[in-house]
């Protein structure tokens, strides 16, 4: 038997001990399922545009940031 036969027939034993209300809520998780299944992935667009424009800063202060990141991920890998 492949692994989907497996998992069903699993699935299978555990549901004839199930009651009738129990399977009525297994029988809706099963409809959400195919029902999420069917949706598009919803993709959610943020507007960044002029979200700093309030603040200002130091381009060099960006560079040294960048710099002193590289120092510590070197000295990581250097104690290895």
């Amino acid at each position: 038997m492949n692994e989907a036969a497996l998992i069903k027939h699993g699935i299978y034993s555990k549901l004839i001990r199930l009651s009738g209300a129990e399977l009525h809520s297994v029988a809706d998780f099963i409809d959400f399922v195919h029902h999420k299944k069917q949706q598009p992935a919803k993709r959610r667009n943020i507007q960044l545009q002029g979200i700093l424009t309030e603040y200002t800063f130091d381009l060099s202060d960006v560079e040294k940031l960048r710099k002193d990141s590289w120092k510590h991920l070197e000295g990581e890998f250097e104690n290895e």
